[in-house]
């Protein structure tokens, strides 16, 4: 047993010493190699790219797309489709975790499920009373409060002419040109629906509408928005309607 164990003991030296030579011999083939792949790059030169203007300009003008009014609301079109359509189950509650206590009391909004405020509108509404209303909206936060248009406003061949009106009439800052970074824009749903317009008889934009089960008041004109459904709740008599009216004037 002993000279077994002795032999063994022979077998694995000599692996270990075969094995520390070949480690080195190997590593001054490295060096070699480095070393003439290091003169080899002195001697290299590479050509001169004669595409770097076209380059250049064609990057440049990515850049200017990417950042777009048209584009970017592409972007956020999209970005609410995903989270509504694909990742609602995963966004929601998170979403309810992070808001404040402040928050989440107006995203539930003071009307109640059988009260609507629908405001109707189209194109040729100025902008400056439609980016009014939209601001309007923007302190209620919500989500019975809706946006109707009997049709697009290119028609449906055209959606460039769509995208560029409602991103100019949803951008919160009208000033804003999309220089260092995009401009904001209010997270609101447009809803097309022509057959509303019908139901309540509307024959010219704006209008308002609120509507309680069966009853349904009607106001057109161009005015605050606050100011009419005010003039609604005259004879609607709704407490959850005052207090939408008294959020919009930042008073609740």
């Amino acid at each position: 047993m002993l000279y077994l164990l002795q032999l063994k003991s022979l077998m694995i030296s000599i692996v270990f010493v075969i094995g520390a030579s070949l480690t080195l011999a190997q590593a001054e083939d490295a060096r070699s190699i480095m070393e003439q792949a290091r003169k080899d790059a002195e001697k290299m030169r590479l050509p001169v790219n004669k595409y770097t203007d076209e380059g250049l300009k064609a990057a440049q003008e990515t850049l200017d797309h990417f950042h777009s009014p048209e584009f970017q609301e592409k972007i956020r079109c999209e970005e609410q489709r995903l989270e509504k359509e694909i990742f609602i189950d995963y966004t929601a509650p998170w979403k309810k975790k992070q808001q404040p206590k402040e928050e989440q009391e107006m995203e539930a909004g003071n009307l109640n499920s059988t009260e609507k405020v629908y405001l109707f509108f189209s194109s040729s509404v100025p902008d400056e009373t439609m980016q009014a209303y939209l601001t309007t909206i923007g302190k209620a936060g919500d989500p019975n409060v809706i946006l109707v248009i009997r049709g697009w406003v290119g028609g449906m061949a055209d959606t460039k002419a769509d995208v560029t009106y409602f991103s100019r009439i949803l951008q919160k800052d009208p000033a804003c040109r999309d220089l260092s970074k995009p401009c904001q824009h209010y997270q609101m749903e447009i809803n097309l629906q022509p057959a509303l317009f019908t139901k309540f008889g509307i024959t010219q934009v704006p209008a308002v509408v609120y509507e309680n089960k069966n009853k349904a008041y009607l106001i057109q004109g161009d005015a605050g928005l606050d100011y009419l459904l005010e003039r609604i709740n005259h004879e609607a008599k709704s407490a959850t309607l005052a207090s939408l009216i008294k959020k919009m004037r930042g008073t609740y």
